[in-house]
């Protein structure tokens, strides 16, 4: 299923570092998403509460009060169609791992990957749900589940 960015649609971007929210919201406004922004995943989670439809999620892995697996989780199990970016400072094949395990599209080391996630966000069919991938200081790359 394609994701297309259209300005009812909502983006929940979780960063509790404000120049880094700051960059992110305005990136994924730029690709045509109403934002919703938080600074914890508490304050997310309650951002989105009376939503009915995610179109998008974009979390760090680490807030003061969770991880970005346990809202990785959270948010997978009640939006089961939201595309779910994770962004940390940690190249990690276990982290990558239990991303995905827990419903993750995309694991983005920052600052590395942040323009070529937005040129997906903006071309028609450059997301889809069945997306699994890894962006990096290499570039994007499809993570494969056999690889250990």
């Amino acid at each position: 299923m394609s994701i297309e960015a259209t300005s009812d649609r909502a983006a929940l971007v979780i960063d509790d570092t404000p120049a880094n929210r700051d960059f992110l919201e305005r990136l994924l406004a730029q690709a045509g998403y109403r934002i919703l922004g938080a600074s914890s995943g508490a304050a997310g989670m309650e951002r989105v509460k009376d939503l009915d439809h995610l179109a998008l999620a974009l979390v760090d892995m680490q807030l003061p009060d969770t991880n970005g697996l346990q809202l990785t989780y959270d948010l997978r199990r009640r939006y089961p169609d939201v595309y779910i970016i994770v962004a940390t400072m940690y190249d990690e094949r276990s982290l990558m791992e239990s991303v995905f395990h827990k419903g993750g599209n995309v694991f983005l080391v920052k600052p590395h990957g942040f323009m070529e996630l937005y040129k997906r966000l903006i071309t028609p069919n450059g997301i889809t749900l069945d997306d699994r991938l890894i962006i990096d200081q290499y570039g994007p790359r499809p993570y494969n589940l056999a690889r250990t």
